[in-house]
């Protein structure tokens, strides 16, 4: 039986509880949540008695946990990933894994040092769409030369909440940062999981719209592998869409969207062609994570990528602040 403890009992916990509780021989055993509400609403939708602890060692030693899930605010994260990966567990995160270069850095040799693993919940890259699209950019295109696309959504007036319950989103000391390092992660994360790039110069704007964190960023990016890109991450949107688009040095066009179809479009044939989207081995992150426990697998998204998220997301907050273009060796 592989034991599993929650660190966060939020809105977002629940989608990992119910494809965990889906999965044979997988039990929720323990959460740290300090709001007895959100504890006690989980523990009913689990269906079975949770032990609640208000200590993340304590909670892994009594309990002998194979893993554990991190939902907790984001400036949390690195400390809690870090006391998971020390004391024995594989960790399953919430996006952004950690909020800055450096700490994607440490965990990095906590893994390496522990021989455990850290599966991020980058719910995008189990979609059919996304791993065709991958593909497709693998086999069939050329150097990518191009990139361009955005994030918009209902992100500033929804976490506005008069409950303050999710408002922590919008203070950077739970935050960290704002909607480019909150759903923003999704989109960026989707560069590299579908390119492979990794970023060498950057210029960019944030607009805060008199909240303390980033509301709307446009950003410029130059690409160590000659690439270069605009990029558009926004707080702002009637509902939400997204949708980026790649081009190759063959004049192939490939486009990534969850608002909208998904295309690719080669040289010299008249019509685009939908993506219709590939199967994998694992259906979810809480899947992935599981087969992880079991040895099974190594993570979907390795953690280069949440390398480059940091990074890239790094420099363009450093890029406004010092009002300049910022080089990769910077951060």
């Amino acid at each position: 039986m592989i034991k599993i403890g929650f660190i966060g009992c939020g809105n977002i916990s629940y989608r990992h509880l119910n494809h965990l509780k889906e999965i044979k021989d997988v039990k929720i055993v323990s959460a740290i949540e300090p709001d007895e509400e959100n504890f006690k609403k989980f523990q009913e939708s689990y269906g079975d008695k949770i032990k609640k602890y208000e200590n993340e060692e304590e909670m892994i030693e009594k309990e002998k946990l194979d893993g554990v899930v991190i939902c907790s605010p984001h400036t949390f994260h690195f400390n809690q990933i870090k006391i998971a990966l020390e004391n024995g567990c594989d960790v399953l995160v919430e996006k952004p894994a950690v909020v800055s270069y450096k700490e994607s850095i440490e965990i990095r040799k906590i893994m390496e040092k522990t021989g455990k693993k850290i599966v991020v919940a980058y719910q995008r890259h189990y979609m059919p769409v996304f791993n065709e699209a991958k593909n497709i950019i693998k086999e069939k295109f050329g150097k990518v030369i191009f990139l361009s696309g955005f994030l918009s959504q209902y992100w500033l007036e929804l976490f506005r909440t008069k409950d303050g319950k999710r408002a922590w989103r919008l203070l950077p000391e739970y935050s960290g940062k704002g909607q480019l390092t909150d759903s923003g992660s999704h989109f960026v994360a989707s560069i590299f999981f579908l390119t492979g790039l990794t970023p060498e110069k950057v210029a960019s704007f944030l607009d805060f719209r008199g909240e303390r964190v980033d509301i709307n960023s446009a950003f410029i990016v130059k690409f160590k592998e000659e690439a270069i890109g605009n990029f558009g991450i926004l707080g702002y949107d009637p509902f939400w869409r997204e949708n980026l688009l790649i081009w190759d040095e063959y004049n192939n066009l490939i486009s990534v969207s969850l608002s909208e179809e998904s295309y690719v479009h080669f040289k010299g044939e008249k019509e685009r062609k939908k993506i219709e989207g590939i199967e994998i081995e694992v259906k979810n992150p809480s899947d992935d994570f599981v087969k992880c426990i079991k040895g099974e697998r190594n993570p979907h998204t390795d953690w280069g990528i949440i390398e480059k998220v940091c990074l890239l997301s790094d420099m363009v907050y450093k890029s406004f602040f010092e009002e300049r273009i910022v080089k990769n060796g910077e951060i």
